[in-house]
C-alpha cells in the first residue's frame, strides 16, 4: 500500500464517512442485485455500478488474503473520479487510501472486444493514461482468454506509478470463485473463494463497518 501514498491532484478525499469490510460490501452487492439476472449484471450497462461494487468487494477480499491485514472499501458516490477507494488502517488516527479507477473488458451486444486488453488500456484515453498514484481495477468477462503477461510488460515499460489488477469469475458452482490478477511489480494471480473468505472475515474481530471523518488529503 505504500504506492497509495503518491496520489495525484485528481485524487479526492473520500466523501462518505462509512467504509465497509469487503465481505459486507459483497453482501451489499447481493442485496442490490436481488431480482436481476447474473448475465444482466455482467453485460447490461445500466447495472454498471452494481457490477463495480461486486468487483470492488472481491478485490478487497483478495487484498485481505494477500496482505493478511484488515482493509475496507468504498464506492465514490459523489465525484466521477476515482470510482472507488480501498483503505487500510495503519493506526487509530492514520489510514492509507488508494484511489481506484474501474474499467470493463468483455462481451457486449456486438460480440467480443475487437482490441486486446493491453491495446484497450494503452490507447488514447485508456486507463494507462491516468495520473500516477491511481490503481486500475479491470473487470474481465467470463471465459475470455487474456494475455496477462502483455499487460504486465506494457505497464512496467511505462515506468509510472500506476498499479493494475483484474477480476474475472472462473466458477459460480458449487462455490463462487474469482481470479484476481496483480500486474505489477510482477504478474501474480489469486483464486478467491468468496464464500470461504467472507466466512473467515466474519469470524475475526475486524468490524463490519468503520467510520472515518475524512481521508488523507492529496499531496501537493
Amino acid at each position: 500500500m505504500k504506492d497509495a501514498q503518491k496520489p495525484s491532484r485528481k485524487f479526492t478525499i473520500p466523501h462518505d464517512k462509512v467504509w465497509l469490510r469487503p465481505d459486507m460490501a459483497y453482501f451489499e452487492y447481493q442485496k442490490q442485485a436481488t431480482g436481476i439476472g447474473h448475465d444482466e449484471i455482467e453485460y447490461n450497462g445500466k447495472h454498471k455500478r452494481i457490477r463495480e461494487l461486486r468487483d470492488l468487494a472481491i478485490f478487497g477480499l483478495a487484498f485481505y488474503t494477500m496482505q493478511e491485514h484488515s482493509c475496507f472499501v468504498q464506492m465514490n458516490n459523489i465525484d466521477d473520479s476515482p470510482d472507488a477507494f480501498l483503505m487500510r488502517p495503519v493506526s487509530d488516527e492514520t489510514q492509507e487510501i488508494a484511489p481506484i479507477e474501474m474499467t470493463f473488458y468483455g462481451r457486449n451486444k456486438l460480440g467480443l472486444p475487437k482490441k486486446s486488453l493491453v491495446e484497450k488500456l494503452s490507447e488514447r484515453g485508456g486507463k494507462f493514461q491516468l495520473p500516477e498514484g491511481y490503481w486500475i481495477l479491470i473487470h474481465i468477462g467470463k471465459d475470455l482468454e487474456i494475455d496477462h503477461q502483455a499487460v504486465t510488460d506494457n505497464l512496467l515499460a511505462l515506468k509510472t506509478d500506476l498499479k493494475a489488477f483484474s477480476v474475472q469469475e472462473v466458477s459460480n458452482h458449487p462455490d463462487t470463485i474469482a481470479r484476481v490478477v496483480s500486474y505489477s511489480p510482477r504478474l501474480e494471480a489469486y483464486d478467491v473463494n468468496i464464500g470461504a473468505i467472507s466466512h473467515k472475515l466474519a469470524q475475526t474481530n475486524i468490524p463490519g463497518t468503520v467510520t472515518v471523518k475524512r481521508g488523507r488529503p492529496p499531496k501537493e
